[in-house]
């Protein structure tokens, strides 16, 4: 496959999206560990941990022959009246990565303390998410992003499903997809999000072939991800648990995924996003680049990507 491998700095324990990071790491200790560990590229963000100046982020990345693969924002797609609020912040960063080329802006929902509770155990029936309102607005909001990013930076809109989020559940994704325009609007399939909501990665990618622009590679202990629905346990409590595995190592079938994804011909970025919120706090021993290398070891020797 003609695919681009990059790390994403929550793999780092660092919140590229979110204002903060919890790993101690400074901005060129990650793209060290990102170049050692033989990736090509990165997500990058514009909160103040990557350089505010096109410039400088542009020098750190040539220096260690990396690439910017795109952002992650989440915003509240179905609130209204905030359309024009959320424009800007999309501008903001679609604006940076037009900078560098990338081809990709990837957009989620935020999370809510609703779904934080329940997330893992969605209900399938609807009970548990947005009103007809609310998904017309969210899928309306969606493709104003599209246009506006495509017009203005000739950037493509990838939807990011997630836990914690209205869109988790294969349900809640089936649905998003259905209301958006196909040429305006694709899907970041993330297969630990998707496995984590219930579904199955490798239907999913054959049920959205020609949608996927853009991946998120993540592998889930299943042992946890069980305690976890068994015990209903909040998505805040759920991460403190670590239950995102190296790939290859956790209970999401790679080499069927990859089998698809081959026969599909995808070409484009897969970023392996193994979220570790916090985990440089709890864990002494865990070293984020001995985690990375096994994740791109296991694409390269195992995947032969």
């Amino acid at each position: 496959m003609n695919v681009k491998i990059g790390s994403a700095p929550i793999s780092w324990d660092v919140l590229s999206f979110g204002g903060s990071k919890t790993s101690g790491l400074t901005f060129s200790q990650m793209l060290d560990g990102m170049a050692e560990a033989g990736y090509a590229g990165t997500e990058i963000g514009v909160n103040g941990f990557f350089p505010a100046d096109a410039e400088s982020l542009r020098a750190e990345l040539d220096r260690r022959n990396l690439q910017a693969a795109s952002s992650y924002v989440a915003l509240s797609l179905d609130q209204e009246g905030a359309l024009d609020a959320m424009l800007e912040q999309v501008e903001r960063v679609g604006e940076r990565l037009a900078q560098f080329n990338s081809t990709e802006i990837i957009i989620a929902g935020n999370s809510t303390p609703k779904r934080l509770e329940i997330a893992g155990s969605v209900a399938d029936d609807g009970s548990d998410g947005w009103n007809d309102e609310e998904w017309q607005r969210a899928a309306n909001t969606l493709e104003a992003i599209a246009i506006r990013s495509r017009e203005r930076f000739n950037l493509k809109t990838v939807f990011h499903h997630h836990t914690g989020t209205y869109v988790e559940t294969p349900n809640e994704v089936a649905r998003i997809m259905e209301m958006t325009d196909p040429e305006l609007v694709g899907l970041c399939l993330d297969t630990g999000h998707y496995h984590y909501g219930g579904g199955d990665v490798v239907e999913a990618t054959k049920r959205y072939a020609d949608r996927i622009w853009y991946l998120h590679v993540k592998d889930i202990w299943p042992e946890k991800l069980a305690q976890i629905r068994r015990e209903r346990i909040h998505m805040r409590r759920a991460w403190a648990m670590d239950p995102f595995a190296e790939l290859g190592q956790g209970c999401i079938d790679f080499p069927a995924f990859f089998d698809v994804l081959r026969t599909l011909g995808y070409e484009g970025w897969m970023i392996v996003e193994q979220d570790s919120v916090g985990r440089s706090q709890r864990d002494e021993k865990w070293s984020p680049v001995e985690s990375a290398k096994q994740s791109r070891d296991y694409l390269r020797d195992v995947l032969k990507v």
